[in-house]
């Protein structure tokens, strides 16, 4: 019993650094949200289920997303994929809402596409810790691929195309250079990647395990010290007896 409150503080600690880590793997579950978007509507991962959707996690910020968003859109309308059976939900990360929407209006968005201006706990919750980040989900609402960093959005396009069974239109879009890759995901645009792909409060879950192991480590070695002084110093008393 006297283990009892320190393993249990540490489950309680390393429980949430491990599932905040835990990145979504493609053919499984999409993780569970449910946001209301800027045109009113609720969308779910149960809400979509039936449609192809793109989760767009993008800051209005990113010099990427920038250039990602408006290529997106025009492939997305030239392929025709502006119809029922797809939907593209732009969630936007570490940025106002006012700038969010002024961002989204920009790209000129297809009449099926979303906006959540501020969704920094979903990106919490699918591991998303850079922008841009694409996730296509399928009909079962099963993760079908991840994009990470600015890719030529003929490649979502296609994968969106093939998984509701059409023939992709192909235009002529600008494709992101090939140097661009992502924009680590922070509170402020001024804040510096830690070159681990962690956010802050990773890292702070993470001092916080370790210490606590430290801990719990210092603890058990005292007390097994004073049980088996205890221990002698019985032994001893029943030999002089």
């Amino acid at each position: 019993m006297r283990h009892a409150l320190p393993i249990a503080l540490l489950i309680l600690v390393m429980i949430p650094l491990l599932t905040s880590l835990a990145l979504p793997r493609e053919g499984e579950e999409a993780p569970y949200f449910n946001v209301s978007t800027y045109e009113g509507d609720r969308v779910s991962p149960e809400r979509l289920k039936g449609k192809v959707f793109v989760l767009v996690f993008a800051a209005e910020w990113c010099p990427h997303c920038r250039e990602e968003l408006p290529a997106l859109s025009r492939a997305w309308k030239d392929a025709g994929l502006d119809r029922e059976g797809t939907m593209c939900v732009v969630m936007i990360v570490s940025s106002s809402q006012d700038k969010a929407i002024k961002f989204y209006k920009s790209v000129e968005p297809p009449s099926n596409w979303r906006l959540v201006p501020d969704a920094n706990y979903i990106a919490e919750k699918y591991g998303v810790n850079a922008v841009p980040t694409m996730i296509v989900v399928d009909q079962e609402g099963k993760v079908a691929k991840i994009f990470r960093g600015a890719v030529p959005p003929q490649q979502i396009t296609n994968l969106v195309a093939d998984l509701i069974g059409v023939t992709p239109q192909q235009g002529n879009y600008t494709s992101p250079s090939p140097s661009a890759t992502q924009t680590h995901v922070s509170t402020t645009p001024s804040e510096e990647n830690n070159g681990l792909g962690l956010k802050p409060g990773h890292i702070i879950l993470i001092g916080l395990g370790v210490a606590l192991v430290v801990i719990f480590g210092i603890w058990y070695y005292r007390t097994l010290k004073k049980f088996e002084t205890s221990k002698k110093g019985k032994k001893k008393g029943k030999s002089k007896k």
